[in-house]
C-alpha cells in the first residue's frame, strides 16, 4: 500500500534523493542506478523499497522509473531547495524583518536578491536605480529619502512614459528643503506625485522595460537600503502591483500648488 503521509513522503525523498533522481524517467535497471550513485546495492535496494512504497518509483517493462508523483514532487523540492539557499544567502537580513512582515512568496521565487554589504553599503540602492533608468513606466513607494534613489527617479522622467510615486512626509520635506532640482523635474514631466501619512517598512517598484516587466522589494533599516529583492516572474509582478494599488488607494495626491507654496517659504 502506497504511503499517504506527506510527512513521511518528504522524508523518504529527502533521504532518497540521490536515487530517486538516478531513476530518472525513461527507466533503467538497478545496476545502472548502483553505478549512478555512491551508496552499495543493498542501500539501492532499501531505497527503491522506500520509493515504491511512497509511490515515488514503480517498476516497467524498461526497469524502475519514476512515477509522476514522483516527478512532481523531486521537481517541487528541487525549486523548494533553490528557494531556501536564496533565501539564506541573505538570512541577516530576513532573520531580522518582523512575522508580520507583509512580503508574498511569489517575490521570493526565482529572485535575485542583492544586499548591502561593509564594502558595497549602496549596492541595493544602485541596482533600483539601474532598474528605473531601464524603465518606460514607472510605480515606486518610497518610504524613506535615498538622495541617490530621488536623482534617478527625476532622471528617468525623460524616458518614462508615465511616473507614479508614492512618497511619506520625510520624503515630501526632503524634496522640498533639499532637493529642489529633483522635485522640479518631477513636476515639470508631471509625475503622478502622490502622498502616503503612514510610513511602511519596505520600498515597492514595478517598472516596465523593453525587455518585460520588473518588480522590485527594498528591504530597509535604521542604516539605509539592506536589500532588493528583484524578481520578473508574472506572480511577482501581480502581487506587486496589487500591493502599490493598496498603497495608492490609502495615499492622496500632493497638490502641486502647495509644494510651491512651501517651498517659497523655505527659501
Amino acid at each position: 500500500m502506497v504511503t499517504t503521509d506527506p510527512s513521511d513522503v518528504l522524508s523518504t525523498l529527502i533521504q532518497r534523493e540521490s536515487v530517486l533522481y538516478a531513476v530518472d524517467v525513461a527507466g533503467c535497471e538497478k545496476r545502472d542506478i548502483v553505478e549512478a550513485v555512491p551508496p552499495s546495492r543493498s542501500t539501492v535496494d532499501r531505497s527503491i523499497r522506500d520509493l515504491e512504497a511512497a509511490g515515488l518509483v514503480t517498476r516497467s517493462p524498461e526497469g524502475y522509473r519514476r512515477t509522476l508523483l514522483g516527478e512532481l514532487l523531486l521537481s517541487e523540492y528541487y525549486r523548494f531547495k533553490a528557494q531556501t539557499a536564496e533565501l539564506l544567502s541573505a538570512g541577516d537580513v530576513f532573520a531580522e524583518l518582523p512575522p508580520t512582515q507583509q512580503i508574498d512568496r511569489s517575490m521570493l521565487d526565482d529572485a535575485t536578491i542583492i544586499t548591502a554589504t561593509q564594502a558595497t553599503p549602496h549596492q541595493p540602492i544602485s541596482a533600483l536605480c539601474a532598474l528605473l533608468g531601464e524603465a518606460q513606466s514607472i510605480r515606486i513607494l518610497c518610504p524613506a529619502v535615498f538622495p541617490q534613489l530621488i536623482d534617478a527617479c527625476a532622471l528617468a522622467t525623460d524616458n518614462t512614459e508615465t511616473v507614479e510615486i508614492i512618497v511619506t512626509d520625510s520624503v515630501v520635506s526632503a524634496l522640498v528643503d533639499t532637493y529642489s532640482d529633483a522635485l522640479a523635474a518631477l513636476k515639470e514631466a508631471g509625475a503622478d506625485l502622490r502622498l502616503l501619512e503612514t510610513t511602511p517598512s519596505h520600498g515597492l517598484v514595478v517598472v516596465d522595460r523593453p525587455m518585460g516587466s520588473t518588480a522590485g522589494l527594498l528591504v530597509i533599516d535604521d542604516s539605509g537600503g539592506r536589500a532588493l529583492i528583484r524578481n520578473c516572474g508574472d506572480d511577482a509582478i501581480s502581487w506587486a502591483t496589487s500591493r502599490l494599488d493598496h498603497w495608492r488607494g490609502a495615499s492622496t495626491p500632493l497638490p502641486l500648488a502647495e509644494l510651491d507654496g512651501e517651498e517659497s517659504m523655505l527659501r
